[in-house]
């Protein structure tokens, strides 16, 4: 008997569309695919709005599909070899999956787009673009990591030490850019680099093959604890240490390792490490986390003011950023991990302790700083100090109040370290403290509402923008604690006419889902008549910093003669919370420019104003050099002077500044873009 004939499948433009409009966009792209190359190129731009619609929609509904989009590329590029549409749409939805290694994919596709582009809305999201994909999938403070000379000197003495000839085999876990690995690749053939981040996966590949050790080390791109073998370690190497130790998982990840990757006579590189705590004064960290209003006392998420724990255990700080810093004591030892011991490691998955801790002088306490030592080999001549490090930030645990502290007393605290995470608290306050704490109401807040409640400069010019009368009509979408106690004393009516708004952040950052929000609201709704503030500007000052270059760019003198030039393509290109009253690295170079001057109306959001800006800006060096822009807001007409905190666009490079200058204002969708004129 034959066989029944199978059916062609049929496929027409009708039928993706229909699927399109069902959702179905995996089967639209389907029958766009086929359909849309049997036209003649000219014709095929009828089709690609729905065809670029189809592919967001298909990989933001399923983010694995990025992967097959980028692949997909080819022929895609094949249907719209002439137009931009369908690339912008692509890179935007695989943006949206952070998907670290399809994002890198995407960087060709961006250069392709640029080369095509002659919008200037395009060009704008394509600059974004271009900057997103290399600063989102690659964590920024690796810069820092291999800039610190002290670092990378103490792990490379480690490895030169242990390493005992060319078949000692390595494991090298969370193994970032490479640089552990390609040290250890000088003296053995046999490294197994583990990194789960493929960014960093990919990044590392290239370091290794340029520095010629790329045959010696296999390179996984996977957490450790999900990486199969029966090959066993002669040496484990994990620099996984958060500047608390334990936030990064390193336990359980050695923990891991003793189990499947070690051997009696394995050597563990840090060899052990000791979390310390210390006692600080700085009001203006006290500040940062710490504000009345209302007759109720707001803490941040890192203060701790109930039973219960704090919803972050510790904020994470330089005493470099704040010229008030002052320790009040010296350093006293919590916890000492021993990464050699199984036993010692699971001790330290869950524990607790009490400590006692004498300042060295009179003062005010703000809170606790922690940091650490480790011994890397454990003969106690590599140690790292985290504090005098500039790859580690100190832990911050604010008080929920300011401490009187005596040199001719101690005082108790206390830790806790639960799953990774590290509590530590304070059993001291002042007993007349103590005795009025149950008439104190105390509520945490964000730290971008507290900042809210600081800027009581522009609450209240932009309540001034509002009659009385009209309080039951407008609608506060920023957050803010001040507006919500004013809105709270009416009762809310509808239709909705005004709407409150914040278009900075507590890091001194343009908000991006302000605009998603006011969006939201007025939409093509007509009722909504006005948005608070009415008027904002965002100034800018070119400025240079020796520490913000070491900060954002690799420097090659410290990388133990490792060649890292690959990492230059992901240098920092966006600092925040930069506080200008207490940066005295920061030097201005050129006069005060306007970026842009925003006039804001419900009428411009429906129509769409504010969706692509781009502006070009001439400036004024007064100084030879320069590394970027700071910038910060004025909202009606005033300044922020409370903290204080501004943000900077870096350039990708430090440059010799010159009288024409110009400078690239961009925004699109709520992303904000700082650059220079005719960046190649």
């Amino acid at each position: 008997m034959a066989e029944p004939a199978q059916e062609t499948p049929c496929f027409s433009m009708e039928k993706a569309e229909r699927a399109f409009l069902d959702g179905n966009f995996e089967e639209a792209l389907k029958h766009f695919f086929v359909c849309i190359r049997m036209l003649p190129v000219e014709r095929r731009g009828v089709y690609e709005d729905q065809f670029a619609a189809a592919l967001h929609g298909w990989i933001a509904l399923d983010h694995n599909n990025a992967s097959r989009a980028v692949c997909l590329y080819p022929q895609i590029k094949e249907l719209f070899p002439e137009t931009i549409r369908t690339k912008i749409a692509l890179i935007r939805a695989v943006q949206g999956t952070e998907q670290s290694k399809w994002l890198l994919n995407c960087l060709p596709i961006c250069k392709d787009s640029m080369d095509l582009a002659t919008k200037p809305e395009d060009l704008v999201a394509l600059r974004i673009a271009r900057v997103n994909l290399t600063t989102i999938p690659f964590p920024q403070w690796h810069i820092r990591m291999i800039n610190d000379v002290k670092r990378n000197e103490a792990f490379a003495k480690a490895l030169n030490d242990t390493i005992k000839s060319r078949i000692t085999v390595v494991f090298d876990i969370g193994s970032g850019t490479g640089i552990l690995s390609a040290i250890a690749a000088r003296k053995t053939n046999l490294v197994t680099a583990l990194e789960e981040n493929m960014c960093l996966t990919m990044i590392s590949k290239e370091v290794l093959k340029r520095n010629g050790v790329e045959s010696r080390v296999n390179v996984h791109a996977k957490n450790s604890t999900y990486f199969e073998t029966c090959e066993k370690a002669d040496i484990v190497v994990s620099e996984t240490l958060d500047c608390c130790v334990f936030g990064e998982k390193i336990v359980e990840t050695f923990l891991d390792a003793h189990v499947r990757f070690s051997h009696d006579r394995t050597i563990f590189i840090p060899h052990q490490a000791t979390v310390y705590v210390r006692l600080f004064s700085c009001r203006e960290i006290f500040d940062i986390h710490c504000q009345d209003y209302g007759g109720v006392r707001y803490r941040s998420e890192y203060v701790k003011i109930g039973e219960s724990d704090a919803e972050q255990p510790y904020w994470c700080a330089s005493a470099a950023d704040y010229s008030q810093f002052e320790l009040l004591s010296g350093s006293v030892a919590m916890h000492s991990v021993d990464f050699s011991s199984i036993a010692n490691l699971k001790d330290s998955l869950a524990n607790s302790n009490s400590f006692k801790i004498r300042p060295a002088k009179d003062g005010v306490a703000h809170g606790f700083s922690v940091h650490f030592t480790s011994d890397l080999t454990g003969h106690g001549d590599n140690i790292i100090d985290s504090s005098k490090s500039r790859a580690w930030d100190l832990g911050i645990i604010p008080f929920k109040e300011p401490c009187l502290v005596k040199c001719d007393k101690e005082y108790e605290g206390s830790w806790k370290l639960l799953n990774n995470r590290l509590d530590v608290y304070n059993d001291f306050y002042d007993e007349n403290l103590q005795k009025h704490e149950d008439s104190l109401r105390y509520e945490t807040a964000s730290l971008d509402q507290l900042q809210k409640i600081r800027d009581d400069s522009y609450f209240k010019a932009m309540m001034g923008e509002i009659d009385p009368i009209e309080l039951p009509f407008t609608r506060d979408i920023s957050s803010s604690i001040p507006a919500q106690c004013v809105l709270n004393t009416v009762e809310s009516q509808t239709p909705i006419r005004h709407l409150i708004t914040n278009f900075c952040r507590y890091d001194g950052t343009l908000d991006q889902e302000t605009f998603f929000r006011i969006e939201e609201f007025v939409g093509f709704r007509d009722h909504v008549q006005k948005i608070v503030p009415t008027k904002f500007r965002i100034l800018g000052h070119l400025f240079y910093s020796d520490r913000v270059h070491f900060d954002a760019r690799p420097d090659p003198s410290a990388h133990c003669q490792v060649d890292l030039s690959t990492v230059r393509s992901f240098n920092l290109r966006e600092m925040r919370d930069i506080r200008l009253t207490q940066r005295e690295d920061i030097v201005m170079a050129s006069k005060e420019f306007v970026l842009y001057d925003f006039n804001i109306s419900a009428e411009k959001f429906r129509q769409d104003t504010y969706i692509t800006v781009t502006q070009d800006v001439t400036v004024q060096p007064t100084r030879p050099i320069a590394d970027g822009v700071i910038y910060e807001f004025e909202i009606l007409g005033i300044r922020n002077t409370k903290l204080r905190p501004v943000a900077a666009f870096l350039f990708p490079e430090r440059v010799n500044t010159n009288p024409d200058m110009t400078v690239v204002f961009d925004l699109h969708l709520g992303e904000m873009l700082i650059s220079l004129k005719d960046l190649p």
